[in-house]
């Protein structure tokens, strides 16, 4: 795509720059109100080469836009915090919520390439982030966020004497290091991977306009120019019935689960006398397999999902019984607040993704979307059938990125002790907290429950996280081979 860039004219005076650009940003400022309005969220990426501009040209962008309207985010080298979580995290985080714009002056796009280029198998590393860049973006995209990116291309002579000019003024002097001039160095080694990055990213869903910036005045008139028709030809689709996500939404083939006819009753049966020796001593080796996840850095979630009273907190409980608070987080999930539902439905999960060698513990998760959210019907079809191919790119991204992993359980009950346990928490006043008309609620539609979560299974077990089946008719036996599997399972991930 570089080699293609065509050299623009130059804007040969200030009076002609600003003249040109007013009505350009006259015109970006009633978009974004209109954005905001009709609630569309929006991203503009700008890349390019070291001194290509990216600065000044997202300056000029934002002096067209409400500061109340758009939140700006320079990317640098990362965080501490944002060092320990998967590549993706610090930009999930960081995507707006309806109706606001985030401008990224450099992105995922950089990041990738820096901290890729610094490993020995830096290319098959690389194409792997390729991947995971692509499955975000056309993730938030059929969202309904739009994706606006530039690269912001000059030749190697170019850069050379911008570096030059700069480091003859005491006042940019600073900002030219070393560190910039090797990179310029290997200007011709970095420029067929930047091309090749650029390629595999230049999607429908979001495209790059490569631009020559030789010209600062020209491409910023380039910049908004683009991100005026963009924006408008996004208003005139969405009025026309154009909806982002609305195609065939590519549902996965069904991958069959592991598990006994009927997978609520286990095929052995005990008591809490029983157990309970038993789970002592799993729970003393998952003692030691988190002080050795720590100790190694790698990430541990586990998810349970599991109808209303089939032993999902008493599952947890056992597990994080005994281990090191400050190494593991019990995250519960209800009903999304008003915040969370202005964003991706996987935002506020992508939040709470553990630090390398922590553990997350899930008590039920993004699989809402395909189960109660699909059967209350409170997003569309399309939404809850995108969501199986979405949670399994997004699953197997954090396996890949982290080198971690992701246990997922079902707790299996059967009708008829659902609703015995329903009425012992109704008779018991200290577990009366625990029933509610919603539970109730639910109940009356466990055939449409038992349709989704049959389907969600088979869809969404994958090789980078397959589901387990507990047969929870029996909680005390359930409890059992739920922590033999967890303290498996972490065994496979330290070997």
């Amino acid at each position: 795509m570089l080699k293609n860039v065509i050299s623009q004219k130059k804007i040969t005076s200030a009076e002609t720059f600003n003249k040109k650009i007013a009505p350009l940003q006259e015109r970006l400022g009633v978009l974004q109100r209109t954005f905001r309005e009709k609630k569309i969220p929006v991203i503009i990426v700008v890349e390019g080469w070291d001194a290509a501009g990216i600065t000044r040209s997202t300056k000029m962008v934002i002096r067209a836009l409400d500061p109340r309207g758009f939140t700006l985010h320079t990317i640098e080298q990362p965080t501490d915090n944002e060092r320990v979580r998967p590549f993706m995290w610090r930009f999930w985080i960081r995507i707006p919520p309806k109706g606001r714009i985030a401008i990224f002056a450099r992105s995922w796009y950089s990041r990738a390439i820096s901290a890729e280029m610094q490993k020995p198998s830096w290319t098959k590393s690389l194409k792997g982030r390729i991947i995971a860049i692509n499955n975000f973006e056309r993730q938030i995209s059929d969202d309904g966020t739009l994706i606006v990116k530039f690269f912001l291309h000059i030749e190697k002579d170019e850069q050379k004497r911008r570096f030059e000019n700069r480091e003859k003024d005491p006042l940019t002097a600073w900002l030219v290091t070393p560190e910039l001039w090797n990179l310029h160095h290997h200007y011709d080694l970095s420029f067929p991977v930047i091309d090749n990055l650029l390629e595999k990213t230049d999607t429908e869903y979001a495209p790059w306009h490569v631009l020559d910036a030789t010209d600062e005045n020209y491409a910023v008139l380039n910049i908004y120019t683009t991100i005026i028709k963009t924006l408008e030809k996004t208003l005139s689709d969405r009025t026309a019935g154009k909806i982002p996500g609305s195609a065939d939404p590519g549902l996965p083939p069904k991958n069959p689960v592991k598990r006994r006819a009927g997978h609520t009753a286990p095929e052995k049966t005990c008591t809490k006398e029983e157990c309970q020796p038993v789970l002592d001593s799993l729970q003393t080796e998952m003692i030691r397999a988190q002080s050795l996840l720590f100790k190694r850095r790698i990430p541990l979630i586990i998810v349970f999902e599991g109808l209303d009273a089939a032993g999902k907190g008493g599952n947890i409980t056992r597990i994080a019984r005994y281990l090191n608070p400050r190494g593991y987080d019990v995250i519960p999930v209800s009903a999304p607040d008003a915040t969370e539902k202005s964003h991706h439905y996987l935002w506020r999960f992508m939040k709470n993704f553990p630090k390398e060698g922590h553990i997350a513990i899930f008590d039920r998760s993004w699989y809402g979307r395909v189960l109660v959210e699909r059967v209350e019907t409170y997003c569309t079809k399309n939404e809850w059938q995108r969501a199986y191919r979405e949670i399994n790119d997004m699953e197997a991204d954090y396996v890949y990125s982290t080198g971690g992993g992701i246990l997922k359980f079902w707790l299996g009950i059967s009708k008829d002790e659902q609703l015995r346990r329903f009425e012992q928490r109704r008779a018991d006043p200290l577990k009366q907290w625990k029933i509610t008309d919603e539970d109730w609620r639910n109940r009356e539609k466990w055939d449409q429950y038992e349709k989704a979560f049959n389907e969600m299974l088979e869809r969404t077990n994958t090789k980078s996280a397959p589901w387990t089946v507990i047969e929870s008719d029996d909680k005390w036996a359930a409890r059992v081979k739920t922590m033999e599997t967890v303290t498996s399972y972490c065994q496979k991930l330290l070997e």
